[in-house]
């Protein structure tokens, strides 16, 4: 404390010099001290600390002379931040809280401070003590919250949700939060409760409302119960149209109930409403493939790839798009265009090789090459060994596909794919009594219970 008062009386004379003229009237300096000390106070929770110090300075001048000091040391308090002392941003508003014990400003900023220098011990210490002064300030856990969350506690900011849920305050934007955290941490139900109790709010603005429906939703798919899931959505999408994460929601719920047409039709009605959305477009251009709407599908995914090349799941649907309408040229350079695009894409030498495979005719050299790259930076990858000992057989090398699948059964012993091509494998070179051997493993496996 005695540290403060020093600092106080240093920091005195540049406050004074750095004060403006007064106001005209006691009125004006009041109006301009809350115009300063709101504006502070939003620049701090952002991490302006510099410019909330130096507003917080300016509020002191204007400040009641009996509130003068107190503001001295959230400028104190905020300038030491933006310098990085802690220690010092610290001592100062642990001086303005035991000032105005009553007032949660300075053990709220205290709280900031410590998340800024990543201090979790005296983080929840702050936490325990505004919880047992504070209970039932809402707008202060749920300041907390936010907080905390932009800092990737999820844990602490339950807690602070529910502290503030304990308030019974009804705040739409701190109900919204506490369902958001409620969904991502697995409590769908009190998610739903929550979501669904401002959803059904008439008195709201239709954009607060579509939140809470769109996480009714989502949290009514993670339940499976997708019917549900569905008509929350559809509501979200009534209140704000050109959201385009419940448009991607419901079509992915229909996608979920095999119901691509219908998902198709969202997803082209959002598009009116948001034309030139990379991800509504990757999500209409797969909902038409799995239509086996081929053509309409290439259209829409070959503009993706046109416009963006930071979507490569697009690559991989168009060239799905151009198999299925058997086009394997034209699904291969696909693929080899996202090669050239993005080389560390997973599995691309794998896809590349199925595509050359379903050719007419196979290019079985060319599906080697891909494998034999594939391997190189996936050595411990089945489908590489599957497939190569597929093309082997296919050549009419049995030997070599002998020692591609028994390399695969080696990486996945339980998958009956290997098997049965190693079957066809020895009874292509004779082996007859392997071949049997190999057949009867396929039936086996088929007889175990599936694996959860």
């Amino acid at each position: 404390m005695k540290l403060v008062c020093i600092w106080l009386i240093a920091l005195a004379p540049s406050l004074a010099m750095e004060c403006p003229s007064p106001p005209a009237s006691p009125e004006e300096a009041i109006a301009r001290f809350h115009e300063l000390d709101k504006k502070a106070q939003v620049e701090f929770r952002r991490g302006e600390f510099a410019q909330a110090a130096e507003d917080f300075r300016q509020g002191a001048c204007v400040a009641p002379e009996n509130l003068r000091a107190y503001y001295q040391l959230f400028g104190v308090a905020v300038g030491a931040s933006a310098a990085g002392n802690f220690d010092q941003a610290r001592q100062a508003l642990e001086e303005a809280d035991a000032q105005r014990p009553n007032y949660p400003l300075p053990l709220a900023m205290l709280v900031k401070v410590n998340l800024t220098s990543r201090d979790m011990d005296r983080v929840k210490e702050s936490l325990r003590a505004a919880a047992e002064r504070f209970p039932l300030d809402a707008r202060l856990h749920a300041e907390f919250v936010k907080d905390l969350l932009h800092q990737q506690l999820p844990e602490l900011a339950l807690a602070e949700a529910l502290r503030f849920e304990q308030s019974g305050e009804q705040d739409p934007e701190a109900t919204i939060t506490l369902a958001v955290i409620e969904n991502n941490a697995g409590a769908f139900g009190d998610a739903i409760r929550h979501a669904i109790s401002i959803e059904a709010r008439s008195e709201l603005p239709n954009e607060v409302r579509a939140s809470g429906a769109a996480i009714a939703g989502l949290a009514y798919e993670n339940l499976g119960q997708l019917a549900e899931a569905g008509g929350h959505l559809k509501r979200a999408i009534e209140f704000a149209p050109t959201r385009e994460e419940s448009c991607l929601a419901l079509a992915r719920v229909y996608e979920k109930q095999q119901n691509a047409k219908a998902a198709v039709e969202i997803l082209e009605q959002a598009r009116k409403q948001i034309p030139n959305s990379p991800k509504l477009l990757l999500a209409l251009g797969s909902s038409l493939v799995s239509a086996a709407q081929y053509p309409a599908a290439v259209k829409v995914l070959s503009e993706l790839v046109e416009n963006s090349s930071h979507e490569p799941d697009a690559y991989l649907k168009l060239a799905e798009a151009y198999r299925e309408m058997g086009e394997p040229g034209k699904a291969t350079a696909t693929l080899r265009m996202l090669a050239q695009r993005k080389p560390d894409y997973p599995m691309l030498h794998i896809a590349i090789a199925q595509s050359m495979l379903a050719g007419d005719p196979a290019d079985y050299r060319g599906a080697l090459e891909e494998l034999a790259q594939a391997e190189r930076t996936s050595p411990a990858d089945y489908d590489v060994y599957y497939l190569r000992g597929k093309v082997y057989l296919d050549m009419g090398n049995p030997r070599e596909a002998i020692t591609a699948l028994r390399h695969a059964i080696a990486l996945r012993p339980a998958e009956t794919g290997a098997y049965y091509q190693l079957g066809l494998a020895y009874r292509k070179s004779g082996q007859q009594s392997l071949a049997k051997e190999q057949f009867d493993r396929v039936e086996y496996l088929k007889s175990q219970p599936a694996r959860p």
